[in-house]
């Protein structure tokens, strides 16, 4: 399976919630958005998606529902021409909670939408005031609502803040997204920090793990070190990210990857798109590629790429699909570190598939680093 991502860069008055480009919104820049998507759409899916079919869409990057459905349902002839829609079988849209409107859904809802992502970030006004976000708890709970009676399977992103949120903050707006049914749950940490450097860690430390064993003792699955689901609703294009498949990647500093096969001894692609609309549009005007930089990776990039990405999932490393694929017997090269992750309770270590332990999860980035492929 392949993803294609579509990078919406437009918000309104509130400020970035993360390093994603994204500048205000003006008419005069949405329509060039649009139009330069619409060609790069032809450019690039012709091209890949007679190699390998994309069946997930996600619309992200800013605030994508300041996009009216007229601009949505304007584009939705150019993605028909160049990706087979009956082959689309989650296509999700992120939704500010105050565009979150009963029509909006609807709309969305008509135009083939399926799944729709919320960033809720928290149900504590104290938080969300801390966060300067563009909605109140009202809003979120409300935009829930109306998420579930048009129908949508949905998913919510929650934040949690440096040692100014108290931890019983972190664990009431975890428990409301319990009590409210939410099928799938996103963890974030936020970007801005509140903490000293001395207690940052333990204090971020403190709230995963919170996190992690209150959401699994209520049902859900930690399928993906921050992704969270109730059985059967995953999601399926983050899925396909952790499982490093292909993906493109539209629009203004949007990523893309693909594999050119996959075998042992493939090469793969990876490329970004330029972080400004105003070069973005123009070259696709002038029918140029808008990509800032593009890289080709050998073997033992990508081997590093699928240990990262796969220490990070419920499923956990899958040893023979690293010797096969990727050409590394990764049990030859670090038995002694593998004994001793095992020894010390961070792994579990099946004779074919290493996985973290809970207490792995805390640390997964160290463990990565000593598990990396020589």
């Amino acid at each position: 399976m392949a993803g294609l991502y579509v990078h919406v860069p437009f918000r309104r008055s509130e400020p970035p919630t993360d390093d994603a480009y994204t500048i205000g919104a003006d008419a005069t820049d949405v329509s060039r958005y649009k139009a330069a998507l619409r060609r790069e759409l032809t450019y690039y899916t012709q091209a890949y998606a007679a190699d390998e079919q994309p069946t997930t869409i996600y619309v992200g990057g800013g605030r994508p529902s300041i996009l009216p459905l007229s601009s949505l349902r304007a584009l939705l002839p150019a993605l028909a021409d160049t990706v087979d829609l009956s082959a689309i079988d989650e296509a999700t849209m992120n939704v500010h909670p105050a565009d979150a409107t009963p029509r909006y859904l609807h709309g969305l809802k008509h135009l083939g939408f399926t799944r729709l992502s919320l960033p809720v970030y928290s149900f504590a006004p104290s938080t969300l005031q801390g966060l300067d976000t563009a909605h109140t708890v009202t809003e979120a709970k409300q935009a829930i609502g109306a998420a579930r009676k048009a129908g949508f399977e949905l998913s919510i992103d929650l934040r949690f803040v440096g040692s100014a949120q108290p931890l019983g903050t972190w664990a009431s707006t975890l428990h409301r997204a319990v009590e409210m049914n939410v099928p799938h749950i996103t963890i974030e940490e936020s970007t801005i920090e509140e903490s000293r450097p001395d207690d940052h860690d333990d204090d971020r430390a403190d709230k995963f793990e919170l996190a992690m064993r209150l959401l699994r003792s209520e049902g859900y699955e930690q399928y993906e070190l921050t992704h969270f689901a109730r059985p059967g609703h995953r999601s399926s294009h983050q899925e396909n990210y952790y499982d490093h498949g292909n993906y493109l990647g539209l629009g203004p500093s949007a990523q893309s990857f693909w594999w050119a096969t996959r075998t042992a001894s493939s090469r793969a692609r990876r490329w970004a798109n330029v972080h400004d609309l105003d070069r973005y549009a123009e070259r696709l005007r002038q029918r140029y590629p808008p990509v800032d930089y593009r890289e080709t990776l050998d073997g033992t990039a990508l081997a590093e790429e699928y240990v990262l990405l796969a220490l990070r999932t419920a499923g956990g490393l899958d040893l023979n699909r690293l010797d096969r694929q990727y050409g590394v017997l990764l049990r030859e090269q670090k038995e002694a570190v593998l004994c001793r992750l095992r020894e010390e309770g961070l792994i579990h270590d099946d004779p074919d598939r290493v996985r973290l332990t809970l207490q792995g999860r805390l640390v997964a980035d160290a463990i990565t680093r000593t598990l990396l492929p020589e």
